[in-house]
């Protein structure tokens, strides 16, 4: 895929995620001396939308070349490739972490989940947007790739095993949903 392509991609990302964006940055609080992890990146939209509010901003994403493409494109965002299932980072590192629209690709949710708990430091906030399953566009990502998602109780429920405590919960629409929860 060209760069031209990836830019286009992620300016769509951008526009359809617009009226999310507030609700990322109000339930993340974002602070300047947070140190944040967006886990499936993508192409760093949304990073660097939130690099903007602090100072450290790191983008895991499991694709090289998307890898590449962000730190190319948006310097101030520390990109490096890997899975939500192995974070290279030691315990307690992070004060907040954000999955938007990619929990339904992790391989291995429990796992994934244990990792987010792992890296996250006590007191911090975890934030996962996703999708019901019944969307019609879950529907068509099952289609075309290796994706499960999970209901938003369902995800509450996995949430609060793992040892998470939910702090919110807003529904965008129909299908579209924000959970934020801490580790204690």
């Amino acid at each position: 895929m060209g760069e031209i392509s990836i830019s286009l991609i992620g300016w769509l990302r951008k526009r359809r995620f617009a009226k999310s964006l507030p609700v990322l940055i109000e339930f993340l609080d974002v602070e300047k001396g947070d140190i944040i992890l967006d886990v499936g990146a993508g192409r760093g939209v949304i990073a660097n939308e939130v690099a903007k509010r602090c100072d450290e901003v790191f983008a895991l994403e499991p694709d090289p070349k998307k890898v590449e493409y962000i730190k190319k494109k948006y310097p101030q965002v520390k990109a490096f490739d890997g899975s939500a299932e192995a974070i290279q980072f030691p315990e307690n590192y992070f004060t907040k972490i954000y999955a938007v629209s990619s929990f339904h690709h992790f391989k291995d949710k429990d796992n994934a989940l244990f990792e987010l708990y792992r890296v996250l430091k006590r007191n911090g906030v975890l934030l996962i947007e996703d999708l019901e399953p019944e969307a019609t566009i879950s529907k068509f990502e099952r289609k075309i790739g290796d994706v499960e998602f999970m209901a938003l109780n369902d995800l509450k429920s996995k949430l609060e095993e793992t040892g998470f405590q939910t702090r919110a919960i807003r529904r965008m629409n129909s299908r579209t949903f924000f959970i934020s929860s801490t580790k204690p």
